[in-house]
């Protein structure tokens, strides 16, 4: 047998996290007749596989892994082949899986997650950090990052990828959404309090604190009741005269459940 022709235009139609998909092309006349073997090499192993067509889907693949194929064409008896043709590249890594934002600020979140292969040590990690005027990357050996210089009581969307030593073949990512504390309340005030009514004023300083709601808890001795204002003010009414009240104030962001720090005043009716 007549060596075959060398195979040529070898492409990685689609690399996922353990499969790869390659095709070739082979022209001369003789081709529908040929076999190709397909090298697969890592690190630590080589693999030999075949095929009676033009293309091949590779499985069983390590994640995050660089391999190296080579397709070499074969005539029927499969002892003669052509020169190879080579495709080095890297399969994604796995999924980044629960991600998790294990402590809240008011500027600062702390992010961990995990992921589950074996190349995973060599790994990077791009952290996209998104709110409503800015994107910024930021990047993380491990799987834990401090995320700082937020803006209090804001909205992020907190997405990773990992990405292996090659820094190109990222997986899709995992998405997280959240508010960041508000600021605390301070220069609270009883600016008026008189038999059954009691006026209340306070601050917040921040870019964000136009979008704030602010719950007000109302305590005495016997009961608690909560109130709500959307300005840094309000006015108390129905209470008891001559009665020890504790007045807390929270700034709350626009999910309604994020709350700053407390502030309190306690005066007399």
């Amino acid at each position: 047998f007549t060596e075959p022709s060398a195979v040529f235009d070898l492409k990685a139609e689609y690399a996922g996290a353990d499969i790869v998909s390659l095709t070739w092309t082979v022209s001369n006349t003789a081709s529908n007749s040929y076999m190709y073997r397909i090298e697969v090499v890592n690190g630590i192993s080589i693999t030999n596989l075949t095929s009676c067509v033009t293309k091949t889907e590779i499985t069983e693949l390590i994640p995050g892994t660089l391999y190296n194929f080579t397709v070499f064409a074969m005539t029927n008896n499969g002892e003669t082949q052509g020169e190879g043709v080579s495709i080095s590249l890297y399969t994604k890594p796995s999924a980044v899986l629960d991600l998790k934002a294990e402590y809240v600020g008011v500027t600062s979140v702390n992010l961990t997650w995990v992921v589950n292969d074996t190349a995973s040590s060599s790994y990077t990690y791009r952290i996209e950090v998104v709110n409503d005027t800015s994107v910024r990357n930021l990047t993380s050996n491990l799987t834990e990052v401090e995320i700082t210089e937020l803006i209090p009581g804001t909205m992020y969307n907190f997405k990773v990828f990992a990405r292996p030593v090659n820094n190109m073949s990222e997986e899709e990512g995992l998405s997280i959404s959240l508010y960041t504390k508000p600021s605390a309340v301070f220069d609270l005030k009883a600016e008026y309090a008189g038999a059954d009514i009691v006026s209340l004023t306070w601050t917040v300083s921040n870019t964000a604190s136009n979008s704030y709601m602010y719950r007000i808890e109302v305590v005495n001795g016997i009961s608690i009741t909560n109130l709500t204002s959307c300005v840094t003010k309000t006015e108390i009414t129905k209470l008891i005269p001559e009665t020890m009240y504790n007045f807390t104030v929270f700034a709350v962001a626009n999910d309604g459940q994020t709350e700053g720090e407390r502030l309190s005043v306690s005066p007399y009716t």
